[in-house]
Parts: C-alpha cells; sequence; structure tokens
C-alpha cells in the first residue's frame, strides 16, 4: 500500500497593509474597517523615505525620471514604491493565491468581502486570462472593455486596458506579481503612474466601474516631508507630461480596439468618462 501523499492547502488570499510605524492613529482607523469587513491582514512597516536622498538609492533613475516622468522622484514616492515591492515579495513568499496590498488610507465600503470575494471567484474561473492585477481602490473611467456584472455589487468587472493610477487596493494574481518584481526597477515614476504605464505594455490589468475600497482622502504621511509638487520639474514639464499621456492612451486604445474585436461586441456598453 502506497503512503498518502500530504496535500498542501492553498490560502485564497493574503491581505498586506501598508503603514508607517509613527502613524498608529491610521492603522487604528484601517484596523477598524478591515475587521468589520472581515479581511484579515497583516500589518506591513511601510519604508519611510521622508528624510531620504533619493540619489542614495542605486534603483532610483533620476534622469529617466526627468526625461519620461518630466520631474525628480521624493524619497517619499521612493518609500511607497520601496513599500509596494516588499508586499509583492511577502505575497511570493505566502501559499495564498491572490495577495491584497491595501494602504492605511483607505476607506473600506460594507460588502467589501463579497466583491473581493467574487471577483476572486470569477478570476479563478479564467474569466480574465493572462490577468496581474486588479485595482480595487479606483474605478475605471476611460478605455476598458466590460467582461461580467457583478453580483456583489451594481459593478461591471473589466479589462482595464487604461489602469487606474491609484494604489490604496491592489489584488496581485502570482504571475503578477513576479512580472511586477522583474519589472520593478529602475524606478522611474511614483509606483502609481508606474502600474499604470506597466499595464497599458502588458494589458494585464482588471478593474471595476465601482470599487469596495476608495482613497479616505487624508494628507499623506509619507509625503509629508517633501510633497511631490515641490519637487523641481524638469525643462518643457508639460510637454512631456502630454507625450506620456498620449502614449498610454494610444497603446491603451489600441488594446481595447483589439480586446472588443476578438470578443466580438462594442466597445462602450457602458459609459466611459474622459479623464
Amino acid at each position: 500500500m502506497k503512503p498518502s501523499k500530504s496535500v498542501r492547502t492553498v490560502t485564497q488570499f493574503s491581505a498586506y497593509l501598508i503603514n508607517l510605524d509613527s502613524s498608529t492613529e491610521r492603522l487604528n482607523v484601517a484596523t477598524a474597517q478591515l475587521d468589520q469587513a472581515g479581511i484579515p491582514f497583516e500589518r506591513i512597516s511601510a519604508f519611510d523615505g521622508r528624510q531620504l536622498d533619493p540619489l542614495t538609492r542605486p534603483e532610483y533613475d533620476e534622469a529617466r525620471a526627468c526625461s519620461w516622468f518630466g520631474r525628480k522622484l521624493s524619497g517619499g514616492e521612493l518609500g511607497c514604491y520601496f513599500s509596494h515591492v516588499d508586499v509583492a515579495r511577502r505575497f511570493l513568499e505566502s501559499d495564498a493565491r491572490y495577495g491584497l496590498a491595501l494602504e492605511d488610507d483607505l476607506t473600506c465600503a460594507p460588502n467589501a468581502r463579497a466583491v473581493l470575494d467574487e471577483v476572486m471567484s470569477d478570476l479563478t474561473a479564467g474569466i480574465a486570462p493572462g490577468w496581474h492585477m486588479v485595482n480595487l481602490g479606483r474605478p475605471v473611467k476611460r478605455f476598458f472593455s466590460p467582461i461580467k456584472a457583478l453580483n456583489a455589487d451594481d459593478a461591471q468587472l473589466c479589462r482595464a486596458h487604461y489602469f487606474p493610477d491609484t494604489t490604496t487596493a491592489i489584488l496581485w494574481s502570482r504571475a503578477g506579481a513576479e512580472a511586477f518584481l522583474k519589472a520593478a526597477y529602475p524606478i522611474f515614476m511614483p509606483v502609481d503612474h508606474f502600474l499604470r504605464y506597466w499595464g497599458v505594455q502588458t494589458n494585464a490589468g482588471v478593474g471595476l466601474t465601482q470599487v469596495p475600497f476608495t482613497p479616505s482622502g487624508a494628507e499623506s504621511d509619507i509625503n509629508t516631508a517633501k510633497k511631490p509638487k515641490d519637487v523641481r520639474r524638469a525643462r518643457f514639464y508639460q510637454l512631456r507630461k502630454q507625450r506620456r499621456l498620449y502614449v498610454n492612451k494610444l497603446a491603451a486604445k489600441r488594446h481595447q480596439w483589439a480586446f472588443d474585436r476578438d470578443q466580438g461586441h462594442d466597445a462602450t456598453p457602458v459609459a466611459q468618462a474622459a479623464s
């Protein structure tokens, strides 16, 4: 008689809350909301870059930041970026199928767990082949293709060709987190803008027309030492910004055309706002 093989149980998801050690009030508020929603999480000590000189970090490419993004990055922006990289690494070290990266300035909807469970169930069923990441913290508004209506909310699950540029809540697949870690360096834009840029290139983003997590609107703790608006812009900043937006939107539109052609339906079954 052959010995029975041990079966490894795979956790459906692991959630990680990014929080500065000094931001105890934010932690308390976020904890209360996530507990009420029934979302267990692990607190991750955020990388505090508020006093950091970005040029001391070899991962940072300032010349490319000025050329493509149009300005230098602040230490706080690098800290936020490193924190999201840390979450991706921790998730891949776990046995979870999906990883949920949360920022501590979130507002959690009462039905957040039901929406999260339904999204993960649909993705597990293969509704969005090749997906890498889902933005659960900002709704899709432009260049998206609806895939399925959700039962848990009056929302559509969509292929997000123009990935929303907020990192309040990002759901990762294991393949997506692995790909993100390979593409993450060098750093030449803030992490939210990078995920849009990278998502436009890969067309592997998913989004919702209504989201279960939203930013609270509180001022960022991680960027209080030097806000992005105080960081010196490169020459011809507006031209560089418009070039970046044009390139991203053109690529997203092409992905949308191709997706909707292959699916055999119109590109606009849901109203898409300009943004």
